[in-house]
């Protein structure tokens, strides 16, 4: 029997909908892995002084990703991995008076672990107003990451290619107390995050490209040995949330000079 063709239309349509529906799922999944690895600012604003040094390492602990794309299962992040690790340093600069300045970079080398690699890099600036306990500052940061792991099948290894960039507003406040120092602070800022996908078995590309916003928050705990501890909560709305932690250790190397 035809259908009329209404029917047709409708039948049409709805598998229109359903190839759209997984294209928007495998580009959300991109995206999701993408804002992963963005670098956020993961301390106070105004945190470093001129010559002051921090060698610190980060770990960003992953949440539950679903992976579901059509009636298939894609292996995510979370299949892997709870955290994964990032090394990363600070370096106060010179600034004007009540002004701090600073530069920092983010590393991950390329050694594969549980099928898992990633090559990434970042650069971050930043500028904040500090004449006292209060601080505001801005900051601007840039990354290319690229990440091998199994997604498509248990015995391949994926690729997903990053390129991103933003920019952040913060403000904290320092409370100083007899081993140190406690500050909690609070940003607001946005993300530009492109991600390209490529399924290693056929060659098949997939990209993703999305500006995000992005609130964050957190506690820096700064001894007077000169060892800095910090806990952060980033929240790209409607996306993802995930917490991160810093440890770092300042050496007095630069400050001697």
């Amino acid at each position: 029997m035809r259908r009329p063709p209404i029917a047709c239309l409708i039948v049409a349509a709805a598998g229109a909908a359903r190839a759209q529906t997984m294209l928007d799922q495998e580009q959300r999944l991109i995206e999701v892995h993408s804002l992963l690895v963005d670098m956020g600012a993961l301390n106070a604003p105004g945190a470093y002084r001129e010559r002051d040094l921090s060698l610190g390492l980060e770990v960003i602990v992953i949440p539950g990703i679903d992976g579901t794309t059509g009636g298939k299962r894609q292996i995510t992040a979370s299949d892997r991995t709870p955290v994964f690790p990032r090394l990363r340093l600070a370096l106060g600069l010179p600034a004007p008076e009540d002004f701090r300045a600073s530069v920092g970079l983010a590393y991950i080398p390329p050694i594969q672990l549980r099928d898992v690699s990633s090559h990434f890099a970042a650069l971050e600036a930043e500028m904040a107003y500090a004449p006292g306990p209060l601080s505001v500052g801005i900051r601007g940061h840039v990354l290319v990451a690229r990440s091998m792991s199994p997604v498509t099948e248990p015995a391949t290894r994926d690729t997903l290619d990053n390129f991103e960039f933003g920019a952040n507003a913060a403000a904290a406040y320092r409370l100083e107390f007899g081993p140190g120092s406690v500050t909690p602070y609070a940003s607001i800022g946005l993300t530009r995050a492109v991600g390209i996908f490529r399924v290693t078995s056929d060659g098949y590309e997939l990209n993703s490209r999305t500006t995000n916003p992005v609130l964050g928050a957190g506690v820096r705990l700064l001894a007077k040995q000169g060892v800095e501890l910090v806990a952060d909560l980033t929240a790209f709305p409607g996306r993802l949330v995930h917490p991160s932690f810093r440890v770092a250790w300042m050496p007095d190397w630069l400050s001697r000079l």
